[in-house]
C-alpha cells in the first residue's frame, strides 16, 4: 500500500458513551503494582496480560516500565522505589512527578484484582487500535490506485487478521515449559504425515515439510526453478492436497504448456509451436490426462504484481474452501512487492521485510511456502560452478528465515561434454529438521520437468 501505512495515525475522537479508555482502570492497575509486597505481587499477572503501547495515558507507560525494569531486577516497586528509578532515567517530570505517584497509589485495586483490570486496559487498547486500522482503511481507500484495490483490500484485511490474530494468540505463546510437555510427546507418538510432498522420493525421504514451514528453491537462471516447483505442485495436487502457485514470471499460457508437458509428457516445444506441430499421439496424451487435470485441487494467481498480503489472502480464502491449508508455490521471490511500496526502500529492504512477512504468514496460517529465488553470480568465478546458500541475491533474511533452503545445479550447464548429462543436484544447503545432503534427480527439460533417477512406471 502507499506510504500512509508509515504514518502515524492520530486517536479517533469519540463521542460521549464511545470511550477509547479507562483512565480508572490504568490508575488502579499501576496503583496496585506501587502497593506490591513480596506475598501479594501482581506484576508477573499485569505483565502477562498487557502488550506493548497498551496505555492510552503517556505517562502511565513511563511509570509501567520503570515498574518492569525494577521488577525485572528483583527489586522493590513501591513509589519511592519507581520515583528513584524515574529520576534516574530523567523521566520523573514526564511521569508526573511524585504527585502522581501518590495518586496512583491511592487509587490501587487489590493484588487478586490487577489481572482483572489490566485486561480492560489491554481491551480498551484493542480497541484504539481497531479504529486506528480503519482510519488508515479509510484513507487506503480514498488513495488507492484504481488498477490496485484488490491489494489495498488485502492489505488492510492482512492488517485486521494480524490484530485479531496478535489478540488471540499471545496468551497461548507464554507458559511452563512443563504444562504442555505430556501432549507433546503424545504429538511425537503419532506419525506426522508431512504437509506437503515433492513427488521426489529421496527429496520427500530428506525433507519433510511442516506446516508453517518457508522452503527457498535458489538458482541461477535456466537451472529449472520453475519446472521444478510446477512439479512439486503438480505432484502435490495430486494427493488431493490444496496448492497455490504464484506465477510473476509466467502467464496462464505458459504455465498451462508447461503443465499439460509435465503430466501428458508431450514434447514442451510442440505446444509452444501449437498448430500442425502438435501430433496426433500428442493430442491422444493430452485427453488423457484432460480428466484429472481439471479436477486437481490446484489454483494459480498469474498477477503479476504479488505482495505478503495478498498471498496471506489467498491462502486464508482456500483454507475456508478446502478445510486445509494450502502448499504455496511463489515464483520467484525477489519480483515481490512490499504490502507498503515504498518506493525508497532498497532491494535489500524489500527482500527482507517480504521474506519476514513470508515467515509470519507461514506460520499463523500453517501453509508451507516455496518460494522460488534467484542466485547472484558468485558460483560461476568457482571451479566447480556449484552454488552456495550465501549466494542468495538482496538479503540474507531470506537464509535466516527459510526452514529448508534447495539449491539447483546442472554440471551440463557449464561443460556441454559432461558425464552427467541429463542430471541435476539439488543440493538442500540448509535443513532446520533434519540433514543436508545433495540429491540427484534428472531433468527432462523437452517436458519441463525434474523426475526420479529409478524409472517411472507411467515412462514406460
Amino acid at each position: 500500500m502507499s506510504d500512509f501505512l508509515d504514518t502515524e495515525v492520530p486517536a479517533p475522537r469519540t463521542a460521549p458513551g464511545m470511550e477509547t479508555a479507562s483512565p480508572e482502570a490504568e490508575a488502579a492497575v499501576l496503583g496496585a503494582c506501587l502497593m506490591a509486597t513480596p506475598v501479594y505481587d501482581p506484576v508477573a499477572d499485569v505483565a502477562r496480560v498487557l502488550a506493548d503501547g497498551d496505555w492510552a495515558e503517556p505517562a502511565n507507560e513511563l511509570v509501567w516500565q520503570a515498574v518492569v525494569r525494577l521488577h525485572g531486577a528483583d527489586r522493590p516497586t513501591g513509589v519511592p522505589a519507581v520515583e528513584a528509578e524515574l529520576r534516574r532515567t530523567g523521566e520523573l517530570a514526564q511521569a508526573g512527578g511524585m504527585v502522581r505517584l501518590s495518586q496512583l497509589a491511592s487509587a490501587a485495586c487489590t493484588a487478586t484484582q490487577a489481572g482483572h483490570y489490566a485486561s480492560i486496559v489491554h481491551g480498551y487498547a484493542g480497541l484504539r487500535r481497531y479504529q486506528a486500522t480503519l482510519v488508515r482503511g479509510m484513507q487506503g481507500a480514498r488513495m488507492a490506485d484504481p488498477l490496485g484495490v484488490p491489494e489495498t483490500i488485502a492489505a488492510h484485511q492482512a492488517e485486521l487478521e494480524h490484530l485479531m490474530t496478535g489478540d488471540a494468540g499471545g496468551e497461548d505463546l507464554f507458559g511452563r515449559f512443563g504444562d504442555h510437555l505430556e501432549s507433546e510427546l503424545d504429538a511425537i507418538e503419532r506419525e506426522v504425515e508431512a504437509a506437503a510432498v515433492t513427488g521426489l522420493t529421496d527429496l520427500d525421504n530428506l525433507v519433510h515439510m511442516a506446516p508453517g514451514n518457508v522452503v527457498l528453491v535458489a538458482g541461477r537462471p535456466a537451472m529449472g526453478k520453475s519446472a521444478l516447483t510446477l512439479g512439486v505442485a503438480l505432484a502435490n495436487a495430486s494427493t488431493g492436497r490444496p496448492t497455490l502457485v504464484h506465477s510473476l514470471e509466467m502467464g496462464r499460457s505458459e504455465v498451462t504448456k508447461r503443465i499439460l508437458s509435465a503430466k501428458a509428457r508431450v514434447g514442451l516445444h510442440h505446444l509452444v509451436q501449437g498448430g500442425g506441430a502438435v501430433t496426433d499421439d500428442d493430442w491422444t496424451r493430452i485427453a488423457r490426462h484432460l480428466p484429472e487435470l481439471s479436477q486437481l485441487p490446484l489454483w494459480v494467481d498469474y498477477a503479476p504484481r504479488v505482495s505478503p498480503a495478498r498471498v496471506r489472502s489467498r491462502i486464508k480464502a482456500l483454507t475456508r474452501e478446502t478445510g486445509r491449508a494450502p502448499l504455496v508455490i511463489i515464483d520467484y521471490v525477489q519480483l515481490m512487492e512490499t504490502d507498503q511500496r515504498n518506493s525508497r526502500q532498497s532491494p535489500y529492504e524489500r527482500v527482507t521485510e517480504i521474506s519476514r512477512e513470508l515467515k509470519i504468514t507461514a506460520e499463523e496460517t500453517g501453509a508451507v511456502i516455496i518460494c522460488c529465488a534467484q542466485l547472484n553470480r558468485g558460483s560461476e568465478h568457482r571451479t566447480e560452478k556449484k552454488p552456495q546458500v550465501s549466494d542468495l541475491r538482496d538479503s540474507g533474511a531470506l537464509e535466516q528465515d527459510a526452514s529448508v533452503i534447495i539449491l539447483l545445479h546442472r554440471e551440463d550447464a557449464y561443460e556441454k561434454e559432461s558425464l552427467r548429462a541429463g542430471e541435476s543436484d539439488l543440493i538442500v544447503g540448509k535443513n532446520r529438521n533434519g540433514p543436508t545432503a545433495t540429491v540427484t534427480v534428472a531433468h527432462q527439460f523437452h517436458y519441463s520437468r525434474l523426475r526420479d533417477m529409478a524409472p517411472d512406471p507411467e515412462d514406460r
